[in-house]
């Protein structure tokens, strides 16, 4: 990749000061930079990120975050020093102005460089999908933006799941789908992602399944789990009654119901849903756990199960 390199004035409009004062700090030594043969200082993006580590400088305008963050000695530093904050906001530029492309490449380039994929769902995107969400709410963000972001995340990530390395079948077969009425998908396509990238076969209901949809699949497939998302929950006793009909159906071969989002506050499962799952999840990293799940559909043998899935990984 081509060595990322910036003039003075980038550095100033990113930091927000003058350029004599990136002049001096290059004068004092606080900020490094080469000298072209015709005398222009020039910044290479690993010092500029090094600088606003130690002096705690932030980048603004967003514009700069993709151009910045698409160097890849820049992003490996970010991943070990984990400076997730500067790539959240970099997802959020692109998110923001419905670059989905930008987004694309900000996952694949972090996955490329180490980052793993709960990382990237827990530490990227979903503190970019609650920034526009809160954003929107307090009204700096316009509803029609809103959906021009969240389009750009959800395209992204199915765009991200094809550079994927899917491994070969765990042997497993999972359903996903949102809550009845939930139409913000983003986080239930990124769990797909992750499952199919764990060896999973999964059957994605997508949005507005509703209990009936799922029980039927339930049925006809028996999975070894169901997983159920929500970024929000409108009538916590209708959704019982789906969880008591799922998990009706799931405990008859042995399959479980597992559920995860925004919207399964912990009242929410505490109370009303007390007893009609068998776990939540509160981040990527603990749906890819799930794998070590005990989990006996068909009455297959567990000890089996687990084998394949060991000699898999």
């Amino acid at each position: 990749m081509t060595e990322l390199l910036f003039t003075t004035n980038d550095v100033a409009k990113m930091l927000q000061v003058d350029k004599s004062t990136v002049k001096r700090w290059t004068d004092e030594g606080k900020l490094k930079c080469f000298r072209t043969p015709g005398g222009h200082r020039k910044f290479r993006a690993e010092d500029l990120y090094q600088f606003m580590a130690d002096y705690s400088y932030g980048i603004s305008p967003p514009d700069f975050y993709p151009q910045f963050a698409s160097d890849e000695s820049v992003i490996r530093r970010m991943i070990a020093e984990k400076e997730f904050n500067v790539l959240e906001s970099v997802c959020f530029s692109a998110a923001i102005k419905g670059k989905r492309d930008e987004v694309v490449k900000l996952f694949s380039e972090t996955y490329k460089n180490g980052l793993g994929l709960p990382q990237i769902f827990d530490e990227i995107l979903r503190p970019t999908v609650k920034k526009i969400a809160e954003l929107n709410i307090s009204g700096k963000v316009l509803a029609s933006e809103k959906q021009l972001a969240y389009n750009a995340l959800s395209n992204g990530i199915v765009l991200f799941s094809d550079m994927i390395h899917k491994p070969a079948s765990n042997g497993r077969k999972v359903i996903c789908a949102m809550v009845e009425n939930d139409l913000d998908d983003i986080e239930l396509k990124a769990l797909v992602v992750l499952l199919e990238s764990r060896g999973y076969e999964v059957l994605n209901l997508g949005t507005s399944a509703g209990a009936e949809s799922v029980s039927q699949l339930v049925m006809s497939k028996q999975p070894h789990f169901v997983f159920l998302v929500a970024s929000r929950v409108a009538n916590g006793d209708l959704l019982a009654e789906e969880h008591r009909k799922i998990q009706l159906e799931l405990r008859a071969f042995g399959g479980k119901l597992i559920v995860g989002g925004a919207g399964y506050t912990k009242e929410l499962l505490a109370n009303t849903l007390n007893g009609l799952y068998d776990k939540s999840c509160v981040s990527f990293k603990e749906f890819a756990m799930i794998q070590l799940e005990k989990s006996n559909p068909g009455n297959q043998s567990l000890k089996n199960d687990q084998s394949s899935m060991s000699n898999k990984q």
